[in-house]
């Protein structure tokens, strides 16, 4: 009996020197608040599911927040490590006081697409004149991206605003001409027979920084080995998604069981294609810059009053 303890004893000992530094030690919990459960922030459930934090020697916390501002809020108030939401969120909180840096890039590409119902005549922008477009209530990108493009456009085409999510309906009540949606609502309006006359992604060359990881700059400074090893993370997932197509759908099936596996697999495979789901969590300048542009269209932030240096700390992605 003593020999067959020693000999337990011995195997947890050989097992414990084979275990690399992050796996021996206990994992650093990190908090991060999500704006939304969203099939757009899929490449941070990638790295949860598939134990790639893990691997880096974080134990991750997933909270939903319900807006972009509140994610941004819990980081400055000091119950989250780190936000994932609109890059502009943290920003605008910075030239109100806050000190908050992006570091990664998740979500890119500008992830809207314009559809007309089954049946619709209506082929381009141009065929939207006069009519109503169904989008969302802003504050919502999508609605100012659109607002952008029919400005530019010079059309007459009005906004039929709803709640986010819910922009299909009207079309289907015959109460608007188009609708501006993202993924899943985009492959389950297609499924039903809507046609796609106008895809945001394919029109800024360069990525587009829609949603990213934010975090106190002071965090940077703090703990780099905590903030190298999550940005690490993600780019594992992001890479992993780019190069493994089963496992972001398998993942994406867990994290919304309710959606049909025809929609999932249709909209994951598209985001993988037209790079929504970057390829790495660099955030380049053209991309932030092109995000930035709207906002200053918006009016929320003045010409020159924001610069990718003052925005984005690139070192941990790179």
């Amino acid at each position: 009996m003593k020999r067959t303890l020693a000999q337990t004893l011995g195997a947890l000992c050989l097992a414990g020197t084979m275990l690399s530094p992050a796996q021996a030690a206990s994992p650093q919990k990190v908090v991060i608040y999500q704006a939304f459960q969203s099939l757009l922030y899929l490449p941070l459930y990638v790295a949860i599911d598939q134990g790639i934090f893990a691997k880096h020697g974080l134990a991750v916390d997933k909270v939903t927040a319900g807006s972009g501002a509140a994610a941004v809020a819990a980081v400055i108030g000091g119950n989250a490590t780190f936000s994932l939401q609109d890059p502009m969120t943290a920003i605008l909180a910075n030239l109100k006081g806050a000190s908050m840096t992006n570091v990664a890039l998740v979500v890119n590409g500008a992830p809207v697409w314009v559809v007309v119902p089954k049946g619709s005549k209506i082929t381009a922008i141009a065929g939207l004149a006069g009519k109503p477009v169904a989008t969302a209530i802003p504050p919502s990108t999508s609605t100012y991206l659109l607002q952008r493009l029919l400005k530019r456009d010079k059309s007459t085409a009005t906004l039929d605003t709803v709640q986010i999510g819910t922009e299909l309906a009207p079309i289907m009540a015959g109460r608007a001409a188009a609708a501006a949606v993202y993924e899943p609502q985009l492959d389950e309006g297609l499924a039903a027979g809507d046609k796609i006359i106008y895809a945001f992604t394919k029109h800024y060359p360069g990525g587009y920084a829609f949603s990213t990881i934010d975090m106190l700059k002071a965090t940077g400074v703090k703990d780099p080995g905590m903030v190298k090893a999550f940005v690490a993370s993600l780019a594992e997932a992001e890479h992993m998604m780019h190069t493994n197509p089963k496992i972001p759908l398998d993942v994406a099936e867990k994290e919304f069981p309710t959606l049909p596996a025809p929609v999932l697999k249709s909209a994951v495979a598209r985001m993988v294609a037209e790079n929504v789901y970057p390829a790495n969590p660099a955030i380049s300048p053209k991309a932030f810059q092109n995000a930035l542009a709207l906002q200053v269209f918006i009016g929320n932030i003045k010409p020159g009053q924001v610069t990718y240096q003052d925005a984005v700390e690139p070192a941990f992605a790179k």
